[in-house]
């Protein structure tokens, strides 16, 4: 582990007392994602570019809240010269890629009605650019630096 890895380690609050932070994974952007051991609670700290990435999530995650669509809740957030750390309440219930296919078909009812939230919030009042347009400009740069992670790809792609 690098040296600025290890000073972005350090940015990780220090948890309750009885609890610790675990590695469970690095996110899609590389961020380095960690969990309480309770399950209340999730660190992502990212380093050099990509902590202004996890500004940006931080950001949007602080202005979906005040729609009431479910969505983890901002903590903490530890910024230092070189990364960040996100601290987020953890959402209730069990991720959809690990359920079961029939308990996924019972689960869709209630994902969709979160999907439809999502998409009736007035756009015009969202001050973030993900535009169709921008994102297919965003695929073509990453598809043009050969960054495409296979691993987020289905298999039969």
């Amino acid at each position: 582990m690098s040296e600025r890895d290890l000073a972005a380690e350090r940015l990780l609050p220090t948890p309750p007392v009885g609890r610790e932070w675990t590695p469970i994974r690095h996110g899609e952007s590389g961020d380095r994602v960690y969990r309480r051991s309770d399950g209340a609670a999730y660190a992502k700290i990212a380093s050099g570019k990509a902590a202004a990435l996890l500004e940006g999530e931080r950001d949007r995650i602080a202005w979906l809240a005040a729609f009431r669509i479910v969505s983890p809740v901002v903590y903490d957030w530890i910024a230092a010269e070189h990364a960040a750390c996100l601290v987020l309440r953890a959402i209730p219930g069990v991720p959809a890629s690990e359920l079961a296919a029939p308990d996924l078909k019972k689960a869709w009812p209630s994902i969709a009605r979160q999907l439809k939230a999502l998409h009736e919030l007035p756009a015009e009042a969202c001050p973030f650019e993900r535009r169709l347009a921008s994102m297919f400009d965003r695929a073509a740069d990453v598809v043009a630096r050969d960054a495409v992670n296979l691993d987020f790809l289905a298999p039969e792609i």
